[in-house]
């Protein structure tokens, strides 16, 4: 009875603990991919001797997304990467499909440049008509679980070479439920996520 009783504890929380194990890890993941790109931003900044970062190759996601900047695996430009990198696109076994935290599939993609690194990290990068750069990234390519928050985050980079909040002014409410259901949720997840010490309460 004893050992049955062990067998059913460790049915149920062996899975709650690999998905805490793999939260964390992605957690750490983004964190230290968004604190190299501003590094990497600051670093631009005085290599180009500018106060601007889009005088430097941040300017352009073309000189950025390069081997000079990244260990590169494979490049994907605008035309093919939702069909070859994020596969969202692409059909049967190879298609990717993204979702939010409440199940939606209704995640906003662009057609931008996309990389992925040595590391298995998939990421794209454009300027907005603001003049901000934005990375969307996947912390582990098309591994799974392919879900905003999770593993698919979205940040932002201004013009003084630092990572910024999508909506700064907002509660953390409003960015958990935002994080949860709307089609810009990566964004809206990354603030939340830095917003409670890089630890996924959502």
């Amino acid at each position: 009875m004893a050992l049955t009783i062990v067998g059913v504890l460790a049915v149920l929380t062996v899975p709650i603990l690999i998905n805490n194990f793999q939260n964390r890890l992605f957690a750490t993941q983004i964190k230290n991919f968004s604190a190299e790109i501003e590094q990497f931003a600051q670093d631009q900044l005085i290599t180009h001797k500018t106060r601007d970062l889009y005088d430097t190759d941040f300017g352009e996601p073309s000189k950025l997304l390069t081997d000079g900047h990244f260990s590169i695996v494979k490049i994907c430009t605008k035309d093919n990467s939702l069909k070859d990198c994020w596969k969202i696109t692409a059909e049967g076994k190879d298609k990717v499909t993204y979702k939010t935290l409440n199940g939606s599939e209704d995640v906003a993609f662009v057609g931008r440049i996309t990389v992925i690194l040595k590391n298995g990290v998939m990421f794209n990068y454009a300027i907005l008509a603001s003049g901000e750069g934005i990375f969307g990234v996947d912390v582990n390519g098309n591994d799974k679980p392919n879900i905003a928050g999770r593993d698919l985050f979205a940040f932002l980079v201004n013009s003084k070479g630092h990572v910024r909040y999508y909506s700064p002014n907002s509660t953390h409410s409003y960015k958990v439920k935002n994080c949860k259901s709307l089609r810009n949720a990566p964004l809206h997840c990354y603030d939340a996520l830095v917003d409670n010490n890089w630890k996924m309460d959502y």
